[in-house]
C-alpha cells in the first residue's frame, strides 16, 4: 500500500468520524511495547489517549492534540508487522512487511466502537455477519453469516484460538511456514488456522493428521471444494509419524491422554519454534500419582482425577522449559464452554535461561508425587541431559 492510499484511509477517518483507535500489535523488538491509540474529537480538535503493554503491565498517557495523524503513523509503523485501524462502522487490517510494504483488508465490523467497555462487543478476528466459506461448509454459520445457535460456543472457540495464534505470529519465520495439526479431528481449528494465515497474506503449508481414515477423507474433500491450497490430511500416529523436514508450528488440540505428550515430545525434538497443545484426558497419572501427605485428597477419585490432571501439565510446562521453549498455561475457553479449557502455549528461546530452575521444579514434582517413569520424561530423558549437559 502506498503513502497515498495510507494517507486517504486515515484523512477518511479523520473526515468522517468522530473517534477511531489504531491498535500496533507484533512489535520487531521483544522489547517493545504493544499499542492501543484512542483518537476523539471535541468540536474540531483530535485528542488521543495512549494504552502501552508492557508484559503483565499497562500504562495509559493523554497526548497533546494531534492533527498530523499520518505522519504519526509512518513513525510508528516501522516498529510493528501488525495494525488495525478500527471506527465504528469498518476494520482497516493492515500487515507490515519487513521490505515497508503493507497490505490491507476492509471488513464490515458490526459493534459500536465508542461503547463503554462493558457494553462493548468483543472484537473477534472473525465477526458474526461476515461469511466465512469454511464456517458455513462445517454447519457453524448460515449463508448470510449468522451463526447457528447451537453452534456458537464453537465459534467463540475458533475465535479464541486465532487470537492465540495471532500473538505467536511475532515468534515465527516472515518466510512460508510449515505446520502440523496433530490429532486434528473435525479440523474446525485447521481450517480456521488456513483461513486466517491466507487472510493474513502469508505463505504457508499446513498438515493435518489423524488416525481416523473418514475423518482425513473428509477433511480432504472439504479442502478441495473450498480451494484451500496447501492443506493436506493424511492418516497418521502421532507418536510413529515420520518427518524430515523443518517444522514451524506444531498443534495438538484434544489429543488424548498420552497423545498430547507424544505431539510435544515430536515438536520438541523438530525444534518447533511454537507449540500450542490443549490436553484432553489425561489419564497416565491416575493410578500412579502418590503423596502419603495427601491422603484426603487422593482418596476421593473425582480429586484424585483434578489433580492428576493438574500435575501433568504443570510436569509438561516445566519439561518444555528445560527443553529451551518459554511456556505458559492459559485459559483457552471460558470454563462455561467447555472443561477442556487449559492451553500450553510453548515459544522456543534462542538463548538458554532458567534451565536450572525449570529443571529444578521438573524433579521437585516428579519425585513429590512419585512419578519418575512419567512416559514423555522418559522418552525425553536424553533431551533434558543434553539440554542441561554445558549448564
Amino acid at each position: 500500500m502506498t503513502k497515498m492510499i495510507l494517507t486517504s484511509v486515515l484523512q477518511k477517518l479523520l473526515d468522517e468520524h468522530q473517534a477511531f483507535r489504531i491498535v500496533l500489535s507484533q512489535p520487531r523488538q521483544k522489547s517493545a511495547d504493544s499499542k492501543k491509540i484512542l483518537s476523539t474529537k471535541q468540536g474540531e480538535r483530535w485528542f488521543w489517549q495512549e494504552e502501552s503493554f508492557r508484559k503483565q503491565q499497562v500504562f495509559h498517557r493523554n497526548l497533546i492534540e494531534a492533527n498530523d495523524v499520518v505522519l504519526w503513523w509512518l513513525e510508528q509503523k516501522a516498529l510493528y508487522k501488525q495494525a488495525l485501524l478500527q471506527t465504528s462502522l469498518l476494520d482497516y487490517h493492515i500487515i507490515l512487511y519487513s521490505d515497508g510494504k503493507e497490505k490491507i483488508i476492509t471488513q464490515t465490523a458490526k459493534r459500536e466502537l465508542l461503547a463503554e467497555p462493558h457494553n462493548r462487543k468483543k472484537n473477534h478476528l472473525m465477526q458474526e455477519g461476515q461469511v466465512v466459506d469454511f464456517l458455513v461448509m462445517l454447519g457453524i454459520m448460515n449463508t448470510q453469516g449468522k451463526v447457528h445457535h447451537q453452534k456458537y460456543d464453537k465459534f467463540k472457540q475458533i475465535n479464541r484460538y486465532l487470537e492465540i495464534v495471532s500473538d505467536c505470529m511475532s515468534d515465527l519465520p516472515e518466510e512460508s511456514l510449515r505446520i502440523v495439526d496433530f490429532g486434528c479431528g473435525k479440523s474446525y481449528l485447521t481450517f480456521a488456522l488456513y483461513w486466517y494465515l491466507h487472510k493474513m497474506g502469508r505463505q504457508f503449508q499446513i498438515l493435518g493428521l489423524d488416525l481416523k481414515e473418514e475423518v482425513v477423507t473428509e477433511c480432504n474433500r472439504i479442502a478441495k471444494e473450498l480451494h484451500y491450497e496447501n492443506l493436506q490430511f493424511q492418516m497418521g500416529d502421532i507418536a510413529s509419524w515420520k518427518n524430515d523436514q523443518s517444522i514451524d508450528l506444531v498443534v495438538s488440540l484434544h489429543a488424548c491422554d498420552t497423545a498430547t505428550d507424544a505431539a510435544l515430545t515430536q515438536a520438541i525434538r523438530w525444534n518447533a519454534k511454537v507449540i500450542l497443545a490443549v490436553p484432553c484426558c489425561q489419564h497416565e497419572l491416575f493410578s500412579k500419582i502418590s503423596d502419603e501427605k495427601q491422603t484426603a485428597l487422593l482418596r476421593h477419585g473425582i480429586l484424585r482425577e483434578r489433580l492428576s490432571s493438574l500435575v501433568t501439565d504443570a510436569l509438561r510446562a516445566e519439561l518444555l522449559e528445560v527443553c529451551g521453549y518459554q511456556t505458559q498455561v492459559m485459559e483457552f475457553i471460558d470454563l462455561e464452554h467447555t472443561p477442556k479449557n487449559l492451553l500450553i502455549r510453548a515459544v522456543k528461546q534462542q538463548k538458554k535461561t532458567n534451565l536450572v530452575e525449570a529443571n529444578k521444579n521438573l524433579e521437585s514434582l516428579l519425585h513429590r508425587y512419585g512419578l519418575q517413569k512419567w512416559s514423555m520424561f522418559t522418552l525425553l530423558e536424553k533431551d533434558i541431559k543434553s539440554a542441561m549437559s554445558p549448564l
